[in-house]
């Protein structure tokens, strides 16, 4: 009967999950429509040059992405050249470069290409200004082509030296410190020599490692990597949930969800914008450089759509679904609902695929190559999002102890988790295997692009993943004991280790709040692996949220105001975001069932119909047991195998890297600086 029922259940959902895709369409409609990907998805190209034109560049004067390379004196900046053949015969092109100043070297690839008609190929320009150079420095280079048709066209570069370094930020989401003491096959301790990540090790020692670095609450994606980008805490930047935002309810009460809205990232009693590092970089004000340039490449197509508004000083996005056009297109075409049937096929038993996600992050990496070849961001962040996607679906990997090997130690296909039987270990180990062969990639690169040395790159995580029960509480049945109507009293969100809940419009009962928190604390549930009976989840108000401290146990659980906006609680307004009257989280392992917003986090866009309650997640994050993250440092200026014991948090980035190298930290930051790396700005 069981499974008849879940079956039901599951074929209910389904449905719901093909009715509602409409939200990420309409999304991908605010940008020009170059084409469709495999699965009707919408494809979302950036022109960043002239079309039809026999040379091209996306940093030229006079193309849609013009921008001053900037570069330090003995460095190396790169162009990469677009020669086209849009004529109806073959032609060979010859290229010639001019113009170069006193003090700057300059040298293409290749001076001769042959292209068959309606073909093109990218021709390396390099430039690299003399050691003895100021900062300040400008140059232009003259491009020419000259086709076997007759045909002569010109393209003009700049480049200006400065004293800053380039910073690459590398995030491998999701992935917990303990995967750098396993083995290079997963299933025991490693050593050197024989490490899962040896390429993540060797950065280690030549850097600065937080072994004690946490992520804020929620110990969740989008928060985190804001946070790392603008040393702000989640409630500064008023994020608090993943993908999807409650902005109020309509006439009729039900609730107003936006997925990835563009209008949250807003503090203080004026409703400030969030100020980023990519608009403090080209802030003359704070050290920075009106020619500097940023990127943000992802491969969770929505965590850098929060920067498509202007505001937040974003140049250029490239994901597998927006991308500017020098980028090559992905060879993994996309299914339709591609994400939510891995998902649901959990349901049913262990997801089998263990390459499924392994494309993820290999692309990630050609893309931000290709950016970086093409415009030389001097910030660039780069986010690796397989471990995560993986780990939704496969679980979490790096605990030994949670691992029944079958008597078959070196064979991890069979391995079974003692948290949860859908589990697959080695489809998590091949996914972090991957994501740091992706990291030594990116570093080779830059190393034989021979800038390496004179950057900047921090490598962290906004989470750790933990595998999940696919058992949690029964909160509508628990908080329906209080005589409280979700339907007139209050609303309520939840998925995987996240809650946030909401009162009504007019509800100003005083006990509501109170009596819910009373409910969900007092409630108790078998733990599955103890048999003992516990409370599954903490619950924190705002007053809790303000003081960071939690009046039940009195314990601090964060800094004061980490989950609190002083915006969006003080001075509310008619269409503005609504911030939770209360957060939920759970404990280690358990999971809140899908609730209030449909299968938004799983790739299928906000669902306002009714869902089964179930529990969707193999693994999961969001709740304090997933706060344990990474964070390294690497580059000019910064100790070399140094490990500080004290604790770090992700705020603590922006403002450090602003003391690096010298800009002036702006008011929104709260997080402090890293004294073993760098010292703070006055």
């Amino acid at each position: 009967m069981e499974k008849i029922i879940k079956t039901g259940a599951l074929v209910v959902l389904a449905i719901a999950v093909l009715a509602g895709l409409n939200t990420a369409q309409a999304r991908e409609k605010k940008a020009s429509v170059a084409s469709k990907l495999g699965g009707g998805k919408v494809k979302v190209v950036a022109n960043t040059m002239p079309e039809n034109t026999m040379i091209a560049a996306s940093s030229a004067k006079g193309s849609p992405a013009y921008h001053r390379h900037l570069v330090r004196p003995g460095a190396v900046t790169t162009y990469s050249v677009r020669v086209m053949n849009a004529q109806a015969q073959p032609i060979d092109v010859d290229l010639s470069l001019a113009g170069a100043p006193p003090g700057w070297n300059a040298k293409l690839a290749k001076t001769k290409v042959h292209l068959e008609p309606g073909k093109l190929e990218y021709v390396l320009l390099e430039v690299s200004p003399s050691a003895k150079l100021a900062a300040g420095s400008a140059a232009s280079f003259e491009v020419a082509a000259k086709s076997s048709a007759g045909k002569t066209e010109k393209i003009t570069l700049e480049a200006e030296t400065t004293g800053k370094h380039k910073i690459y930020y590398v995030s491998i989401d999701s992935l917990g410190t303990e995967y750098l003491k396993l083995n290079a096959k997963g299933n025991g301790p490693g050593k050197d020599n024989d490490w899962l990540m040896p390429n993540l090790h060797a950065l280690i020692k030549e850097g600065t490692f937080y072994p004690n670095h946490k992520a804020h609450l929620v110990s969740a994606t989008d928060m985190n990597h804001a946070a790392f980008l603008s040393g702000a805490y989640p409630g500064e930047l008023g994020i608090y949930s993943v993908n999807v935002f409650l902005f109020g309810f309509d006439e009729k009460g039900n609730p107003i969800i936006k997925a990835t809205p563009l209008d949250i990232m807003y503090y203080g009693k004026d409703g400030k914008p969030v100020t980023n590092i990519f608009n403090v970089i080209k802030d003359p004000a704070a050290g920075g450089n009106p020619n500097a340039f940023d990127a943000y490449v992802s491969g969770k197509d929505w965590v850098p759509e929060h920067y498509l508004n202007p505001v937040f000083g974003v140049d250029r996005i490239a994901t597998v679904n927006r991308y500017p056009d020098y980028v090559t297109p992905s060879s993994h075409i996309p299914k339709k609902n591609e994400t939510v049937m891995q998902v649901l096929r959990t349901q049913f038993g262990k997801y089998k695929d263990n390459d499924a996600f392994l494309w993820e992050d290999i692309y990630t990496i050609d893309q931000a190559i290709e950016v970086v070849n093409n415009e030389d961001p001097d910030v660039c962040y780069i986010l690796l999002g397989g471990v995560d996607a993986a780990g939704h679906v496969f679980g979490a990997a790096h605990d030994l102890s949670e691992w029944d090997a079958k008597n078959t130690p070196d064979e991890l296909s069979d391995d079974v988790s003692k948290v949860n039987r859908r589990a697959n270990r080695l489809g998590q180990i091949k996914t972090v295997k991957t994501a740091d062969e992706q990291l030594g990639r990116f570093v080779a690169y830059l190393k034989t692009r021979g800038t390496f040395d004179d950057s900047i790159m921090v490598v962290e995580s906004d989470h750790d993943m933990e595998t999940n029960f696919f058992a949690g509480p029964k909160l509508e049945q628990t908080l329906a004991k209080t005589g409280y109507s979700p339907k007139k009293d209050y609303f309520m969100f939840t998925v995987t280790q996240i809650g946030a809940l909401f009162l009504r419009p007019g509800r100003k009962d005083p006990n509501i709040i109170p009596s819910l928190e009373k409910a969900l604390e007092d409630y108790r549930m078998e733990n599955p692996l103890t048999h003992e009976l516990e409370c599954p989840m903490v619950v924190y108000t705002r007053e809790e949220m303000k003081t960071g401290i939690d009046k039940v146990t009195g314990q601090r659980f964060s800094p004061p105001g980490e989950l609190y906006s002083e915006y969006y609680i003080e001075h509310p307004k008619p269409g503005n975001l609504s911030w939770p009257d209360m957060m939920l989280f759970t404990k280690k392992y358990y999971q809140f069932p899908l609730m209030g917003v449909g299968l938004a986090n799983v790739g299928a866009g906000k669902l306002n119909i009714p869902l089964p309650k179930i529990n969707i997640f193999v693994g999961g994050h969001g709740g304090p047991s997933t706060q344990p993250a990474l964070l390294m440092f690497h580059g000019p200026g910064v100790p070399k195998a140094v490990a500080p014991a004290y604790p770090s948090m992700s705020a603590d980035v922006a403002p450090t890297l602003y003391g690096l190298e010298g800009y002036k930290a702006p008011a929104v930051v709260q997080g402090k600086v890293l004294t073993d790396v760098a010292r703070p700005q006055k």
